[in-house]
């Protein structure tokens, strides 16, 4: 998987998103993995971001810090979120889920619209 490309291989993405979740403001989210479900190692996020009438949000800088809350804990790999063609879907990669437990994705959302959003796993 690179930046910027399709979550999944052969370019046809998970299947079904794992979790939609909202931003406390503007945004609607939703998130797929690859692999789907995450599993420990180097995974990857594609994140779709609509704007309340659910057209796509464009142009927009994402910076994502995985989390381990229970263990007050991210990891040494910082993910590169990038802007895919797709209008609206921007691809994190790589997130390293080095151990097992409950992940969070801390995203900040800049730009036309800033916003934050948390997608939360359990890995086992």
């Amino acid at each position: 998987m690179a930046a910027g490309g399709a979550c999944g291989s052969g370019g046809t993405g998970p299947a079904q998103p794992s979790l939609d979740f909202s931003g406390p403001a503007a945004l609607n989210a939703g998130v797929r993995w690859s692999p789907n479900p995450p599993a420990l190692g180097f995974d990857a996020a594609e994140l779709t971001l609509t704007d309340t009438t659910g057209a796509a949000v464009t142009g927009l800088t994402l910076t994502m810090l995985p989390w381990m809350p229970a263990h007050g804990h991210g990891t040494s790999t910082t993910p590169t979120v990038s802007e895919t063609a797709t209008p609206g879907v921007y691809v994190a990669t790589p997130i390293d889920f080095y151990m097992a437990g409950q992940w969070e994705l801390r995203t900040t959302i800049a730009g036309a619209v800033d916003d934050t959003v948390t997608p939360a796993i359990e890995l086992q």
